[in-house]
């Protein structure tokens, strides 16, 4: 009967153990919330990569429709408000093959700190 007694006489925890399981706890809500924050970075940057490249696309096709002296090179703004932070650059060179001309055209905008860049390349 001693022996029963004694394994259920200790109720509760020790203070030790209390601050073990709240620093477990402070860090995996700190990772957490640190994930969190990636993400939402990761979903802006996809959304600019994908405005980006439809804004490229744009302008490739432009490019593409009139035959311009070689070579080219021209930069510009967008004139729609909502892709007022994004720039372009087009550049239209000659190629090895007469009748060939390489169009490239990069669209750029500042994420943060950085000049993030996207760039088509299309052989006309």
């Amino acid at each position: 009967m001693n022996k029963v007694r004694a394994l259920t006489t200790g109720s509760g925890f020790t203070l030790l153990e209390v601050m073990v399981a709240v620093a477990i706890m402070a860090f995996v809500l700190i990772s957490l919330l640190g994930l969190q924050s990636k993400g939402v970075q990761d979903v802006m940057l996809a959304e600019h990569i994908t405005t980006a490249t439809l804004l490229a696309k744009r302008q490739m096709t432009d490019a593409t429709m009139v035959k311009p002296r070689l070579p080219l090179t021209e930069e510009g703004q967008f004139p729609e408000e909502e892709f007022k932070e994004y720039t372009w650059m087009k550049t239209i060179s000659p190629t090895p093959l007469a009748q060939i001309m390489e169009v490239r055209i990069a669209v750029l905008w500042k994420q943060g700190e950085h000049q993030e860049k996207v760039e088509l390349v299309s052989y006309e």
